[in-house]
């Protein structure tokens, strides 16, 4: 996989997904608070019911839904992707907007802080959902699966960009990460499947 020309539709596709869930989520939200009782559609049976996960107060761990973190997240990447794209094929609209290219490293380096905290939030969610909630939400675990490429191909794009000044040691590990890319999202996302069917197995079982 080409990074540099992936890169950029890893962010617009993977934005506008996230952004869309986010946004059903937050609509969700509001219905719950009109009607505590309401049934919505997400609520297939015990295991994955969104009213479930919406009622906790994992889901507003600031006092707001956390959706709404998501829309203001998703719509800055997805707006970056686009900047991406249109600026590939000429001096680079980046450039002018940052001013020179030495500028672009702190961006890129605070875009990778950025998808950071976004997925160590996002695995705190996976937690709280599977282990202490005890039901899964559709449109948050969309969001799961959208963030999760999302950090990994931007510390990708950091890796081969040379943004990372960091010692030897650490570098190999970098560059690991930046060969077996692919791997590494596949095994996250089957380790995330096992957790789940081990956590609900008495659920399948009967």
């Amino acid at each position: 996989m080409n990074i540099q020309k992936s890169y950029p539709y890893i962010l617009i596709i993977g934005s506008i997904i996230g952004l869309l869930a986010s946004f059903v989520l937050t609509i969700d939200f509001i219905k719950i608070i009109e009607n505590p009782n309401v049934e919505l559609p997400c609520n297939i049976n015990p295991f994955i019911s969104c009213s479930s996960v919406a009622s906790t107060w994992q889901n507003t761990v600031f006092g707001f839904p956390n959706s709404i973190l998501g829309i203001m997240a998703f719509s800055i990447l997805l707006t970056i992707g686009i900047i991406l794209i249109f600026g590939a094929s000429n001096s680079s609209i980046l450039d002018k907007m940052l001013g020179e290219n030495r500028a672009q490293k702190p961006f890129w380096l605070l875009v990778n802080l950025g998808t950071l905290v976004a997925m160590i939030f996002v695995m705190w969610f996976f937690y709280q959902s599977v282990y202490n909630i005890g039901s899964l939400c559709i449109y948050c675990m969309t969001v799961w699966v959208v963030t999760w490429p999302i950090f990994l191909y931007t510390t990708v794009w950091n890796i081969q960009e040379g943004h990372f000044n960091v010692e030897h040691r650490v570098l190999n590990i970098l560059n690991f990460v930046s060969r077996h890319h692919i791997q590494i999202l596949v095994t996250v996302y089957l380790i995330a499947i096992f957790l789940i069917l081990f956590q609900f197995k008495d659920f399948f079982l009967y």
